[in-house]
């Protein structure tokens, strides 16, 4: 899949309303759709940076803003995630929306932990436990800002089969996003305020950033890439090698004790070969042996 990662380059732009970021995005999206993206994921509240906040406003735009998310998505054939400002019971959240290609809101995030200014503003925080997004490629997740902090809600997503998240934000969040992606084996797109997006592998090596040349960067991302630990099959990955040569790429990371495999030929598949070489990823590894664990745990 074809990712997208947006920055609103707030170091560089002088912006007085909300419109001036509407047709700032609407412009990055002229460029992005020459390369026939499959997803598009913009920053926290994008409409409204650089905009003095201002509960009247929202309450009257943000209509606008989501009708905005469905026409750019449509106009460019592509799914398109990021957060704004919802109200649902009279109650404003700050959601991230899923959009697909044709335009239509599949699904949506609400913002679990807003920060304390937020809520001091009107925004409530989003419920417990929000499941992850079907999509065409797969089940999606997502978090925004200050949620990347509390890492048992990525991780409900995740364990209900999120394999890439989403991290719509105004701040970086940094080395905490390298992190997540790497002990929860996960891809993370991040669309940040500054220029601070890119996107992630999921054994948190930032793959690509944007910079003050480039206010948007995009990668090809294989979420069928998994993650495998050294212990008790390192030994198969020459074998591995020697009868799928080409056909697959395998990463080794000495300090961490794992290794990738990433199928290249769509001919084969990835469980295919752990079926074959009796394989064990690392998430099932980390489960096996917590399980042996908690029984040797309750032994007298």
């Amino acid at each position: 899949m074809r990712v997208v990662a947006v920055s609103m380059a707030y170091e560089y732009r002088k912006i007085k309303k909300v419109e001036d970021n509407l047709n700032y995005i609407e412009n990055i999206f002229k460029e992005i759709k020459n390369i026939n993206p499959d997803i598009v994921v913009l920053p926290e509240t994008f409409a409204y940076v650089g905009v003095k906040f201002n509960k009247k406003e929202i309450i009257n735009k943000y209509q606008t803003v989501k009708n905005f998310l469905i026409d750019i998505s449509k106009s460019t054939n592509c799914w398109v995630c990021g957060s704004s400002y919802d109200i649902v019971d009279n109650k404003i959240y700050n959601t991230c929306f899923f959009v697909n290609r044709m335009g239509n809101i599949v699904g949506r995030y609400d913002k679990i932990h807003p920060t304390e200014w937020e809520i001091d503003k009107g925004i409530y925080p989003g419920k417990k436990e929000q499941e992850p997004v079907e999509t065409e490629f797969g089940k999606i997740g997502a978090f925004i800002c200050f949620d990347a902090n509390w890492h048992s809600d990525l991780k409900y997503q995740i364990e209900n089969g999120a394999k890439l998240l989403v991290f719509s934000s105004s701040y970086p969040a940094g080395k905490i996003l390298n992190s997540i992606a790497i002990l929860n084996q996960t891809f993370i797109v991040a669309a940040i305020w500054t220029l601070k997006s890119g996107i992630i592998d999921n054994t948190g090596r930032w793959l690509i950033k944007t910079d003050r040349f480039s206010y948007w960067v995009w990668k090809d991302i294989n979420l069928g890439r998994t993650v495998f630990h050294w212990d008790f099959q390192g030994d198969k990955v020459k074998d591995i090698i020697r009868k799928y040569k080409d056909r697959i790429r395998v990463e080794t990371f000495g300090d961490e004790a794992l290794f990738t495999i990433e199928v290249i030929d769509e001919k084969i598949s990835i469980k295919k070969i752990i079926k074959e070489f009796n394989l064990v990823t690392y998430k099932d590894y980390l489960k096996r042996a917590e399980e042996k664990q908690d029984r040797k745990r309750k032994e007298n």
